[in-house]
């Protein structure tokens, strides 16, 4: 009876922290995507799960990324997801993860060419389009790249690759076979060429939301990540992302 007791007044303590947390996150398949009426995806199963085991309410919107993450830095109870970290973002933000980490890679449009493997290469062998957002763009950018061709989406990204207007185009490994289908493109038309970047993905929280409560986020995190349940979402989404 005393171990029921404790357990119930430790649940009760508990949802006495529980609240609603507004979660945003732009169109990233497989991460987070609108699927009908539902965002669905990697992303998403792992903020429910989450919110599930914190006892908090979550409202999900998708938005586009940069106006997600000037929401979060200054609107409270707020946060983005998945978000890669940077030292530009590391203070403007409270961080729960990290969830999952990626490899963000060059891709080529034509096999015919000669594959490319070092930067100066790729610099010197066509155009590279690559949405201005991404913190990719800022990689290559600071590498001194002259033949950068910024975008607003990787949907447009995705369409001047299939009109011809694209030489190499930039993704994520998890991403680039969804990003291809979006637009009408096979997968096997993208040719991975060479790792640009390996990053970790969290969840960006507000500085405003309460410290107490991102904690209890990250310990969730971490009991997921020892229970297995978390490899089990990422099997379900991601087990077929793979660089062609």
């Amino acid at each position: 009876m005393k171990r029921i007791a404790a357990c119930l007044l430790s649940l009760l303590a508990f949802n006495s922290f529980a609240s609603e947390l507004r979660m945003l996150t732009d169109n990233h398949p497989p991460l987070h995507f609108q699927q009908g009426n539902e965002l669905v995806g990697f992303g998403v199963d792992v903020v429910r799960a989450l919110a599930q085991q914190t006892g908090d309410t979550v409202q999900l919107q998708q938005v586009p990324l940069l106006r997600a993450l000037h929401m979060a830095s200054t609107e409270a109870d707020t946060a983005v997801f998945t978000v890669l970290r940077n030292r530009e973002r590391d203070e403007r933000y409270q961080w729960v993860g990290p969830l999952l980490e990626v490899e963000t890679a060059l891709y080529a449009a034509d096999n015919k060419q000669p594959p490319v493997s070092n930067l100066q290469q790729a610099e010197s062998q066509g155009r590279i389009v690559v949405p201005r957002k991404w913190l990719a763009y800022d990689y290559l950018q600071k590498q001194g790249f002259n033949n950068l061709y910024g975008v607003e989406t990787p949907e447009q990204m995705m369409r001047l690759l299939s009109l011809g207007r694209a030489d190499f185009v930039v993704s994520d490994t998890l991403s680039y076979a969804a990003l291809a289908r979006e637009e009408g493109l096979s997968p096997s038309q993208l040719h991975y060429q060479m790792p640009l970047m390996k990053q970790g993905t969290y969840i960006a929280f507000s500085p405003r939301t309460d410290v107490a409560q991102v904690a209890r986020w990250q310990q969730a995190l971490e009991e997921m990540s020892k229970d297995g349940r978390l490899e089990k979402i990422r099997e379900r989404w991601l087990a077929d992302s793979k660089p062609n």
